[in-house]
C-alpha cells in the first residue's frame, strides 16, 4: 500500500474511494464538514477566539442592543438588511451580524428577545440561522 502522506485532501479522498466504495467516499465528506452541535456559552468563544476561529457554533441568548441598515445590493438590485446586535448569556456578551434578504418572514431582533444563533465565529458571530425563541 502507497502512503498518503503529503498527498493532497482531494487526492486521498479519490484513494478512499477506491478502497471503500462509494459509501466510503460519502462518509469521508461527510467527515470534513463542521457541525454546530451543542451550544457554546459566550464565555468559551471569548477565552479562546483561536480555538474557535472560523467554526460553526451555536449560541443561545439575550439580545441587548439592536442595529438593522438597509441598502440595495448594486449587483442583484434586491433590499439587503444588515443586522448588528449584541448576544448575552450568563458569561459574557458577544457582537453578532446577520445579513440576509429583506423580507416579511426575515426575523427583526429587539433587545430583550431570546434567540438561537448557528454562525461563524471570527471575533464576532457572523450569523447564518436565527431563531427567536
Amino acid at each position: 500500500m502507497k502512503s498518503h502522506v503529503g498527498l493532497p485532501l482531494s487526492v486521498r479522498r479519490i484513494r478512499l474511494m477506491g478502497w471503500l466504495g462509494p459509501a466510503g467516499f460519502a462518509v469521508s465528506l461527510l467527515a470534513g464538514l463542521s457541525w454546530a452541535g451543542e451550544p457554546v456559552k459566550i464565555g468559551s468563544l471569548l477565552a479562546d477566539p483561536r480555538g474557535y476561529n472560523m467554526k460553526l457554533v451555536n449560541v443561545e441568548g439575550v439580545v441587548t442592543a439592536s442595529q438593522m441598515n438597509h441598502f440595495i445590493g448594486s449587483v442583484s438590485k434586491l433590499e439587503k438588511c444588515v443586522q448588528r446586535f449584541l448576544v448575552k448569556d450568563d458569561t459574557g456578551t458577544i457582537d453578532a451580524v446577520y445579513t440576509t434578504l429583506c423580507q416579511k418572514e426575515t426575523p427583526i431582533v429587539e433587545h430583550g428577545d431570546r434567540v438561537t444563533i448557528e454562525a461563524h465565529f471570527s471575533g464576532v458571530l457572523e450569523v447564518r440561522t436565527l431563531t427567536k425563541n
